[in-house]
């Protein structure tokens, strides 16, 4: 038995992501019957408002996903799960919609929070959208501030923890033509990305913003980072 193990870990990994099944074929992420269920999440995007576009549903899939990218020091995700959406017709097709001249804006992490994760999922997450639809990365927001976590909030709370947070980096020169697309990785009341939108407003350059997301939570005051992301307070 111990052999078996060893051999399946060796061949298939320590075990599937989502279900945590092992001695099954991986992809290198998922199951076969995850990634199946992966699939079906994908040919059903979400679209929260008319200028929005999240990828997937909240699910206990694709939350154990996201909380691998985030968490689990697994930045490929980004681009496995954006490749997985991509290749449905109805995600390519509003993309392409929304203009062929499109920049990919990731939401910025904090600074301390950059350094104990080593990467932004945001940035990953909008190279991986930008290589599939021929687009630019445009890091053109900073985060001002960094109050508490966003997980236990209401929905208004969480719009008052983040007002004014993000604003144009002072340097920045924005692309001529190109029409602006805020990346995150979760849209939950829309807060942290409408204040990111209200920051190309305050430059006049917010009338033609999209918005787009990996994960669309259901629940107004979801746990969408999880206990990992303990109450703080940064500022700078």
């Amino acid at each position: 038995m111990k052999l078996w193990t060893g051999i399946s870990k060796f061949l298939f990994g320590n075990g599937c992501l989502a279900c945590k099944r092992g001695g099954l074929p991986l992809d290198p992420w998922l199951c076969p019957d995850c990634r199946e269920e992966l699939q079906k999440l994908a040919q059903n995007p979400r679209r929260p408002n008319p200028d929005t576009l999240c990828l997937y549903t909240m699910t206990p899939l694709t939350k154990a996903l996201v909380h691998g990218l985030k968490y689990g020091n697994m930045p490929g995700l980004a681009g496995y799960l954006v490749r997985t959406a991509l290749k449905e017709r109805e995600t390519l097709e509003t993309l392409q919609e929304w203009g062929r001249k499109l920049a990919f804006v990731p939401v910025p992490l904090h600074p301390a929070r950059m350094r104990e994760r080593g990467y932004n999922q945001a940035e990953k997450l909008a190279r991986a959208i930008s290589g599939r639809m021929n687009g630019i990365v445009a890091p053109a927001l900073e985060r001002k501030t960094f109050r508490i976590s966003q997980t236990t909030l209401s929905r208004s709370e969480r719009s008052n923890n983040v007002a004014g947070a993000f604003g144009l980096k002072k340097r920045f020169r924005w692309p001529d033509g190109r029409i602006p697309v805020i990346v995150d990785d979760v849209f939950t009341t829309g807060a942290t990305t409408t204040a990111c939108l209200y920051a190309f407003e305050k430059e006049n350059l917010g009338g033609f913003s999209k918005v787009c997301t990996l994960l669309y939570e259901e629940s107004a005051t979801a746990r969408v980072d999880f206990a990992a992301d303990t109450a703080m307070e940064w500022h700078v």
